[in-house]
């Protein structure tokens, strides 16, 4: 039993602290390109897009990279940054429909009717 003010911590719960602490730990520190590299070959974190500087979702943040690393957003900038990329990736999909592109390879060349000049 527990002293009165001395509250008692389960495993579980220490574990969960360490594990925030970890996490803390990471998301403070930049993280090496080809770490971020292996990650996004992994599919362990996903970039916006395919353009330079596009930045990566990884640990529920974004992150983006500057000349030490990666760098992770706060809390709040990551939040803004998802909004700004849903409205991205509903753009993107609307311009690149793959399946239009082959539906228009398959259509002829329109030619002009007999004595047209």
């Amino acid at each position: 039993m527990a002293e009165p003010g001395n509250t008692t911590v389960t495993w579980a719960e220490r574990m969960e602290l360490l594990k925030d602490s970890a996490q803390q730990r990471v998301l403070n520190a930049p993280m090496p390109i080809a770490a971020m590299e292996q990650l996004l070959a992994d599919g362990k974190a996903d970039a916006l897009g395919q353009f330079d500087g596009s930045p990566v979702r990884y640990m529920d943040r974004w992150w983006r990279e500057d000349e030490l690393g990666w760098v992770a957003l706060d809390v709040s900038a990551s939040a803004q940054l998802d909004l700004h990329a849903e409205r991205y990736r509903a753009a993107t999909a609307e311009t690149a429909h793959p399946d239009a592109d082959a539906e228009l390879a398959e259509v002829p060349p329109a030619r002009p009717e007999a004595g047209a000049a």
